[in-house]
């Protein structure tokens, strides 16, 4: 579907792709991922054509329908909820326009004889076109997803400038998923997400007919998406073949082989070395010490991995015992703008207790954390807090409160103990802040990275309990881990708020539901709850499938019924075509492997001191080329009979 040939893509003085080709397949489910600041983004960007290669090309085929979901400025053209989301069937749109128009000529007393038969012509000739893409879906279809994004009915008719970034994102969602392209970019698709929603938008994946690519920190939300994940590092991007925990296996062996191969050639070349110093000054040896120099410079070099966050630990400063009843809230309200948030919710945790609060969107979560940290009071109702606790409190909004003149090292230490100060900067890296980063100040960090920060200072108070506010925005899947693993080890009591499933599960053991205004408590894993929650989901999914099923088969009764063989023949015969292409895009991938397989073996020198090896190894060369030349023209040929037969269908 898509051809990145040498394409090399540079900002200034860095380099974000350098000389990379890939071949996105249609039905591939791609994940890219890497370290923030590797330029992920920008590769959505150069695939959407919003910039241009540094050098090669971007080769797309004709019906190429990409849809692309930004992290932010999302543009909106129409008012309200409903409207924006459903302006993605735009066609249907203009079609019932153009049916309005007439038929209010048609109640013109004025326009009679030839002229009213014309508009009654073009009248009936107009409602067919709406019954063939079916109208009625516009409505529904639109609902549909804009209640599985969260939205309310009440919502629909709601200006979007009254929402939040994060809803403002979930209205560009659903356009996006209205419009059917068959190739989807989401970039950091769940950051904004409740688990509810994120739960329908995988459903909703599943069904999805054409190509994805998707960057996302959250590993279970890739894990159930994709089959294929694309490393970008240092401008080159690996292809691994499998989900993403797969990759994270093949990863680690591909980093034992890498620093093995490092290893056997540092030796290699200092064997090498040994041999030229000893022989350089003996004319006998000179051709022999001129073909070793030669082969060090043109020698590839083995580089080692870079080192990694993961191997880095640390724990909580020691705080004091608290008392076994950490916190105990009793019958709380609260309302804003008299619009009632929760009502008479009564929970309680217990010293050692890691407990996750979740809930949709605009439930309270939020509101909650802030009533029980004192930022705010309940409209009635107790919050009480045990004997001896010491307790922290993290939202993203603690970022604003950062000293803006600070270096990152200077703001950190202001809150370090005197016997934490060797051990900030370990604690920096591991949020990411390395080398040279720890001397910059904060005000020219990003939101993202002020989150981190932020985190990383709570590090270093002694507390015996941790009140965190979705923590894991902005950071990624390597400092997750580490975060987990701290909190794991955590002695305190834990209460959460968070939509990333991997990062919950194992680490929490009883959940709070914020749901209808109340709370929901749930003993056990998060895994467990869940189960229940997509057991739920899976059977009102059931329940509206059997409903649309059953009316969707008297509608097709009839008038539609040769409509629909017709429709039947056109889709077995552009099945065919699709799958002849996807064979040839197969081959083609195993001959391109093997053509770069080959060309690190003919880089090498020492393959010419044995004639017949490298005059098979040019032979297998030349028709591998002859083959991926053949097929490249088959592939057009194709290609051109569909686009062809697609066009002559009318789609």
């Amino acid at each position: 579907m898509i051809r990145l040939n040498n394409i090399s893509l540079a900002f200034g003085a860095k380099t974000i792709l350098d000389n990379v080709s890939l071949h996105i397949r249609r039905n591939d489910r791609i994940g890219l991922i890497g370290p923030n600041g590797t330029g992920k983004s920008s590769l959505f960007r150069l695939i959407c054509k919003f910039v241009e290669p540094s050098d090669g090309n971007l080769i797309c085929a004709k019906d190429t329908n990409i849809g692309y979901l930004p992290q932010e400025g999302f543009v909106f053209k129409k008012k309200t909820v409903f409207e924006e989301a459903s302006s993605a069937f735009e066609d249907i749109l203009h079609l019932k326009s153009q049916i309005d128009k007439i038929h209010a000529h048609l109640e013109d007393p004025s326009i009679q004889g030839e002229d009213h038969h014309i508009l009654l012509d073009r009248y009936a000739h107009l409602q067919h076109q709406l019954e063939v893409v079916n109208s009625s879906k516009v409505e529904a279809e639109t609902g549909k997803v804009l209640k599985g994004m969260g939205f309310k009915e009440s919502d629909f008719e709601r200006s979007i400038c009254t929402f939040s970034g994060g809803w403002q994102m979930r209205v560009a969602l659903s356009r996006l998923l209205l419009q059917e392209p068959n190739l989807l970019l989401l970039d950091e698709p769940t950051n904004h997400l409740d688990i509810d929603s994120i739960l329908w938008l995988e459903e909703y994946l599943k069904g999805f007919q054409g190509g994805l690519i998707i960057i996302s920190h959250d590993r279970t939300f890739l894990d159930r998406n994709i089959t294929k994940v694309w490393e970008l590092e240092k401008g080159k991007i690996h292809e691994y073949y499998g989900t993403y925990s797969f990759y994270e296996i093949e990863k680690e062996k591909r980093t034992e082989l890498q620093v093995a191969r490092h290893v056997n050639q540092q030796k290699k070349i200092k064997d090498v070395e040994r041999f030229i110093e000893r022989f350089r000054a003996k004319n006998t040896k000179a051709s022999q010490v001129q073909s070793r120099i030669h082969m060090l410079e043109k020698m590839e070099k083995e580089e080692l991995p870079e080192s990694t966050t993961e191997q880095i630990k640390f724990r909580f400063l020691p705080a004091k015992q608290s008392g076994v009843s950490v916190l105990d809230i009793k019958d709380a309200s609260h309302k804003y703008d008299g619009r009632l948030i929760f009502q008479d919710i009564c929970l309680s945790i217990e010293r050692g207790e890691k407990v996750a609060l979740v809930g949709q969107n605009g439930s309270g979560k939020s509101t909650l954390l802030r009533i029980i940290a004192g930022i705010e009071q309940p409209h009635s109702g107790t919050i009480k807090m045990g004997h001896n606790v010491l307790f922290d409190y993290f939202a993203q909004e603690h970022a604003e409160k950062l000293n803006n003149q600070h270096t990152l090292l200077q703001e950190i230490e202001s809150v370090a103990p005197f016997h934490m100060i060797p051990h900030v900067r370990h604690i920096l890296g591991a949020f990411l802040f390395s080398g040279d980063d720890v001397f910059k100040t904060v005000n020219v960090l990003s939101g993202g990275e002020k989150s981190r920060l932020s985190l990383a200072k709570m590090l270093l108070k002694p507390t015996n309990f941790l009140i965190l506010d979705e923590p894991t925005n902005h950071i990624d899947i390597t400092t997750k881990k580490i975060l987990k693993n701290t909190l794991l080890d955590y002695a305190g009591s834990l209460l959460l708020v968070s939509h990333d499933r991997d990062f919950l599960d194992g680490l929490v053991s009883k959940v709070y539901e914020l749901k209808n205004n109340n709370v929901h408590v749930h003993l056990g894993s998060f895994k467990d709850f869940l189960e229940k929650k997509a057991s739920d989901l899976h059977r009102e999914t059931a329940e509206v499938k059997t409903k649309a099923s059953s009316s969707s088969k008297l509608e097709e009764i009839g008038s539609q019924k040769q409509q629909y063989l017709v429709k039947k023949e056109q889709n077995a015969r552009k099945r065919k075509l699709t799958k002849e292409i996807e064979n040839v895009e197969d081959k083609i991938a195993s001959l391109e492997t093997q053509k770069k397989e080959l060309d690190h073996i003919l880089l090498d020198p020492t393959l010419y001191n044995d004639k017949e090896k490298s005059t098979e190894i040019n032979k297998r060369y030349k028709n591998i080329i002859q083959e991926l030349n053949t097929l490249y023209s088959t592939w057009e040929t194709v290609r051109t009979e569909l686009e062809s037969f697609s066009y002559n269908c009318g789609e």
